[in-house]
């Protein structure tokens, strides 16, 4: 009977261990593709772009317009907004192309992300917090990346 309940234990530890592991890996809560990153980087960025481009009623090229590059995630984990899960990345990246000066190309800046996992397994959606009166929770919208092949053209990394 002691060694029935000893097997019994020794299954139990090594599913508990399974689990710790499988977690640990990603495979409960993975990262987001680091092409999703990029993605919600690039959609954020052409946003402002956008709106700094209509305040001063410029008409600018898309070619024009500066590109992400060099992203490093330095950061990566899985909390609860507005009981839902979601992810939050952070890191570094560089802009590329534009008329960027070189000095802005080398210049370091810094993002922190919050995604959400879609409908399907493919698909993420990026966090933004809406602004809302003193007193009010804040509320989070989601907005669906653009496909990361579609932000912007494949180059060589």
């Amino acid at each position: 009977m002691a060694k029935l309940t000893f097997k019994k234990l020794g299954q139990i530890v090594a599913i508990a261990v399974l689990c710790l592991s499988l977690w640990g890996c990603g495979l409960v809560n993975p990262r987001p593709p680091r092409a999703v990153v990029e993605a919600a980087i690039a959609q954020k960025l052409s946003q402002t772009q956008a709106v700094l481009y209509r305040q001063f009623e410029s008409s600018v090229d898309p070619a024009d317009l500066a590109q992400v590059g060099s992203i490093r995630i330095s950061d990566h984990h899985w909390t609860t907004l507005a009981n839902q899960p979601a992810v939050e990345v952070a890191g570094t990246y560089h802009l590329k192309g534009g008329q960027l000066t070189a000095a802005q190309r080398r210049q370091t800046r810094d993002f922190d992300l919050y995604l959400q996992r879609g409908e399907s397994k493919e698909q993420w959606l990026l966090l933004e917090p809406v602004l809302a009166r003193s007193g009010e929770v804040l509320q989070w919208q989601p907005t669906p990346l653009i496909k990361p092949e579609a932000v912007s053209p494949a180059s060589p990394a």
